[in-house]
């Protein structure tokens, strides 16, 4: 709801009553609303790709008819990098290459990445993505996390004292790995924990309200290193006893290979290169680090 209302430039609620009134026209629900949380029905994901492919193909037929600045860059992430790393850092980006005019487009799925002129992608997988020129800019590392005030108010001693704690779950690395993060995490602090019991859970759509609730003191976040870095810098954040999780999922910035040579895309790769590089201080912030 944040990326649409953001995207449209209006309120997440005026997109839930744009919602509402499409709901009404069709005589169907198309979306399960939950407490902080929303989902598709069944008709909904019926919908959802055919709606996805026609706005795809108008897009590119506009796009086949404006004219092009040769300066031009349109960066496609996922909602929570554009909102976590991206925008944050995205002005030093302006500062070095004033003459790029650059775009920022929300990247629901792979498919929506038209590999077209001046256009670059993040992308979160284990291997290079084929057939597209690729640069590795960083390694996700799964952090638990939690607001300074919570930190002092719940002191842990050990990974196991973490099951006492409210987790919160987003799905989100369930989807890209099998396996949910935190299952994962206390496999690798040498616990054997099956099914942990969640305080609350957050869908791909909701998952963001996961940072949101840590940020406010509710619970303990899984973080994803590139989601949570600013935070953390910025002292909002706070790193709790456990290992830092180092996954086998890279993230890869990727463009067409006849694009890699373009003056702004070759900027842009080595900018990001060299800011996401700063992301290897991450365990300097953990406490008691050397």
């Amino acid at each position: 709801m944040k990326d649409a209302a953001s995207e449209l430039a209006v309120t997440p609620g005026a997109v839930s009553q744009q919602i509402k009134s499409l709901e009404e026209d069709l005589g169907v629900q198309l979306f399960l609303r939950k407490t902080r949380a929303i989902e598709l029905t069944d008709e909904g994901h019926k919908l959802q790709p055919e709606v996805t492919d026609s706005f795809m193909k108008l897009r590119h037929a506009v796009d086949q008819v404006r004219p092009k600045d040769t300066n031009d860059l349109t960066i496609y992430a996922a909602g929570m990098i554009i909102r976590n790393w991206l925008l944050p850092h995205l002005h030093g980006f302006s500062e070095s290459a004033p003459d790029v005019k650059t775009n920022v487009k929300t990247l629901h799925s792979w498919e929506d990445f038209q590999c077209g002129d001046g256009e670059v992608a993040f992308r979160l997988s284990r291997k290079p993505p084929q057939d597209l020129h690729s640069r590795c800019i960083h390694r996700l590392v799964l952090i638990p996390l939690a607001s300074p005030e919570f930190v002092a108010e719940h002191p842990v001693s050990s990974a196991k004292d973490m099951l006492n704690l409210p987790l919160l779950e987003d799905v989100v690395f369930e989807l890209f790995s099998g396996k949910s993060g935190w299952e994962s995490w206390f496999d690798a602090a040498g616990l054997d924990v099956e099914n942990p019991d969640y305080a609350m859970s957050f869908d791909p759509f909701s998952a963001d309200y996961a940072l949101d609730m840590a940020l406010e003191g509710k619970g303990v976040i899984l973080g994803w290193s590139i989601q949570v870095y600013q935070a953390l810098a910025q002292g909002r954040l706070r790193m709790l006893c456990g290992p830092l999780l180092e996954t086998d999922f890279h993230y890869y910035i990727v463009c067409n290979e006849a694009e890699a040579e373009k003056p702004q895309v070759k900027a842009f790769m080595d900018w990001v290169q060299k800011e996401a590089a700063l992301m290897s201080t991450l365990r300097s912030m953990k406490p008691g680090a050397a």
